[in-house]
């Protein structure tokens, strides 16, 4: 009974009729897509409980596990078996059948008793390999663990499981019968933090599908989640009646091939705009499987500035396509900013939904957060320890992306002169001070016990480096010039492995790091201002790095950073190998960054994949924004639109963590506030309060985990490590505005909308500052004038012209 067999899978059972080996039978890789309870064995980690199949119950009040149970197996044919449970007269059955192509797995839940039960949560652990594997073997990594990415809401979830390497076979599970009304997950994690060693922490996620939830997993969450709630609510089971839900397990290619095969298995297929600023116009495409009919589409606001949820029937904004009956599209104008939730309600009565955010105008979101940094935290007298620092206190470099935020936004518009004297005064009587001893650049402050990390130099020269782009007339402590050659100096540090006498920094030195945002601009001034010397001394420095890169024999070293795996280390690994003119290197690691970035029918889980801050599938702001901006730089070199759409999903989820008009998170930003960090799962089983919600690493002062709760005792506020990810966005999508044509040839624009104005296109930019309009494939380029933006721009008979542009500063 514990093998099943098909021409495409192999699937294996515990002796309790659990799921321990889901494989397919022309995957070169031969990947498990389950938790392994051999990998848990050999990690030490006892959570036979979590494997794929077994469940929990909360019926009548009382809390019902399969652990707990004894299960009837039956093998019904070599293609299908059961699994039974009985308990107080509740019967539930898993069914798995393979078919020739697919595994249906079938969940029946039967009362056979003469009175109703109420089912208060009804919840299947759905684990499948989200694993951090406890070794340094990265090619194990990506080729034996998936991201997995969730469609949540009505009646058509779905789930993407991609394997890190963005090598197909991947997998992908359609919900064909019954809704699913949650998905959550659990971390097992081992804390290594104090040992210095990578991974510092590792484990893998549990994820968990709830068919039936009443909101008590996550209550604070269910409290104030108006997208969702609809979907919390308990189960009558009335005496004799039997409740159904089916899913679809399939092979597919990749993206494209995921929402294909969906579409045939009975679900309306989207392309849609998952971020928009005010005023711009909301896109839909939708195609309905043959015999579906549109009954009508709603779209849910809850504006910040009301509180109440408002009801819209757009059904007449979508067109039928003349040459399909079954696709539509529409278009949409929206001038609240605020979460959206479209409703599509078909002829049979089930529903689809999309979730789509309209923020603010990016540049007010900038110039809000440059006024909070300034007003609230900026620490000119010293009252937390450090004078002239900005909160809270860290000792890492990435709390500096306060500083590089500052000074890109002030060197793009009108500046506002307190806003860079602070960040100036921070960079010179702080930053210097505190990351070395006596402010000497080749002695780095061990602040971490016994070593230093030269990530943070990355983080200090790239703010000297900015200082340097700024007018002297703005700068009080020293020149332009000073400031330029400090940032050589410091990264002249970080890239040398003579520098340093650890072994941990002489490795450190030869990994990839944000120090890419900006090393070709800064070897360019060097040139230009004559320093010469500097100028030859990086460039030796820079060549060496690429050479060892070159000759790297260890597959994808390039992913370890102080984790083994880590999107901090592939995508700026993708960006420097593309920098050093090793296309078909950084294309490998352009993979990685593919598979890593979300897609889903909410715009908040297209972010890329992380989980160590959460302990959940997360969205982090810092390293959310740089992957997505080393998507976008692998469209400008490789040319592929994918890298280009997934790097704009990306940065738009990453300003959920700065957008004070969200109202369905129970952490609520003040124009300005930010959080790093947005756990998207819900309910997240460490720390259930986090449940689609915002925060920062405060939260660890009362963790369970006692490591946690030390290393973090004295932290405060939500916005740490954030700002490096704005200038990554101002870098490229914040002033650039891209353009290319879809597989049909169709144009499309990624953060703007287009309009048709007789035989030409309108093209009105999303971007804080435009600057730029680019369409790469037919090599035009538009670049504004000096002083000024352009809020838009026409394209006509191959050409690019200006149409509107303002001064900069102005709206």
């Amino acid at each position: 009974m514990n093998i099943l067999n098909s021409p495409k899978f192999e699937l294996a059972f515990t002796e309790r009729g659990a799921v321990k080996s889901l494989r397919m039978k022309d995957d070169p890789y031969a990947m498990n897509w389950v938790v392994d309870p051999g990998y848990l064995a050999e990690a030490g980690y006892d959570d036979v409980d979590k494997l794929f199949g077994e469940w929990t119950a909360v019926v009548n009040g009382r809390t019902i596990r399969s652990l707990d149970l004894i299960p009837a197996i039956r093998k019904v044919s070599e293609h299908c078996a059961e699994v039974s449970f009985d308990t107080e007269g509740l019967t539930i059955t898993l069914t798995y059948r393979l078919e020739e192509e697919r595994m249906i797995w079938q969940i029946e839940s039967f009362n056979s008793t003469d009175k109703e039960l109420r089912v208060d949560g009804f919840h299947l652990w759905f684990s499948l390999a989200y694993v951090m594997f406890r070794d340094d073997n990265v090619v194990r990594n990506i080729r034996q663990s998936c991201a997995v990415f969730a469609h949540m809401g009505g009646d058509f979830s779905k789930f993407a499981a991609i394997r890190r390497s963005n090598e197909a076979p991947h997998l992908g599970i359609y919900g064909k019968k019954g809704r699913s009304a949650a998905f959550g997950s659990f971390c097992r994690y081992e804390n290594r933090f104090l040992e210095q060693v990578s991974p510092s922490l590792d484990g893998l996620l549990f994820h968990r599908l709830s068919l039936v939830e009443n909101g008590s997993s996550m209550p604070e969450s269910a409290a104030v989640d108006w997208i969702y709630g609809d979907e919390y609510d308990p189960l009558i089971l009335d005496a004799g009646q039997r409740v159904q839900w089916e899913y679809a397990f399939a092979a597919c290619d990749d993206q494209e091939d995921f929402y294909q095969q969906a579409l045939e298995h009975g679900h309306p297929r989207w392309t849609y705009t998952p971020v928009l600023t005010s005023g711009g116009v909301f896109q839909a495409e939708l195609e309905l499987p043959n015999g579906q009919q549109v009954r009508q589409v709603r779209l849910l606001t809850s504006p910040s500035s009301q509180g109440v949820v408002q009801e819209e029937d757009i059904t007449s904004f979508f067109a039928a396509d003349g040459q399909c009956p079954q696709r539509f599209q529409a278009a949409l104008q929206r001038t609240e900013p605020g979460e959206h939730k479209l409703e599509l309600l078909l002829e049979d009565g089930r529903k689809d939904i999309l979730v789509w955010n309209v923020l603010e105008p990016i540049d007010r979101i900038l110039e809000k957060r440059a006024e909070w940094l300034c007003r609230n935290n900026y620490d000119a007298e010293g009252t937390m320890g450090r004078a002239h620092a900005f909160l809270p206190l860290s000792n890492q470099g990435e709390s500096l992306g306060k500083l590089t935020f500052l000074l890109m936004k002030n060197s793009l518009t009108t500046p506002v002169q307190e806003q860079v004297e602070k960040a100036e005064a921070s960079a010179v009587l702080d930053m210097k001070r505190h990351w070395f001893e006596h402010g000497n650049f080749t002695k780095p402050r061990a602040l971490y016990g016994s070593f230093y990390r030269i990530f943070d130099l990355d983080y200090i020269a790239h703010v000297f480096y900015l200082l340097s782009r700024m007018e002297a007339s703005l700068l009080k402590l020293n020149t332009p010039h000073t400031y330029l050659e400090w940032a050589a100096e410091v990264l002249a540090v970080r890239l040398n492995p003579d520098c340093h006498q650890g072994q941990r920094e002489k490795d450190e030195t030869g990994l990839s790091g944000v120090f890419i945002l900006y090393i070709d601009d800064l070897l360019k001034d060097l040139w230009e201002t004559g320093m010469l010397v500097w100028h030859q001394r990086l460039t030796r420095l820079w060549q060496e790095f690429g050479v060892r890169l070159e000759r790297n024999e260890e597959p994808f070293a390039g992913a370890i950073t102080e984790h083994f795996y880590d999107n901090a280390g592939f995508g700026p690994t993708c960006e420097t190998l593309l920098s050093v003119g090793l296309r078909d290197e950084a294309e490998k690691y352009g993979q990685l960054i593919l598979a890593n970035i979300g897609f889903s029918n909410d715009y908040r889980a297209q972010n890329p994949d992380r989980w160590w801050e959460a302990l959940s599938y997360m969205i982090h702001s810092l390293w959310g924004g740089l992957v997505a901006a080393s998507s976008r730089v692998a469209y400008e070199h490789l040319g592929n639109p994918q890298y280009l759409e997934a790097a704009y999903r990306a940065a738009m989820a990453v300003f959920n963590c700065y957008d004070w008009n969200v109202i369905s998170t129970p952490r609520r930003l003040q124009p300005g506030e930010a959080a790093s960090t947005y756990s998207v799962a819900a309910p997240n089983l460490n720390m259930p309060s986090l449940s689609r919600d915002r925060f920062g690493q405060s939260v660890f002062r009362n963790a369970s985990d006692p490591l946690f709760a030390s290393l973090f005792a004295n932290a405060t506020g939500d916005d740490w490590d954030m700002g490096e990810e704005l200038v990554a966005y101002l870098l490229g999508f914040g002033t650039t505005t891209y353009l290319y044509r879809d597989a049909k040839g169709q144009l499309r624009c990624v953060n703007g909308y287009i309009t048709e104005d007789g035989d030409s296109w309108i093209i009105t930019s999303y971007a804080a500052y435009p600057m730029r309009y680019v369409v790469q494939e037919e090599g035009l380029v538009l670049e504004a004038s000096k002083g000024e933006v352009l809020r838009q721009a026409r394209f006509w008979d191959g050409k690019l012209t200006a149409l509107e542009a303002v001064r900069k500063g102005e709206r």
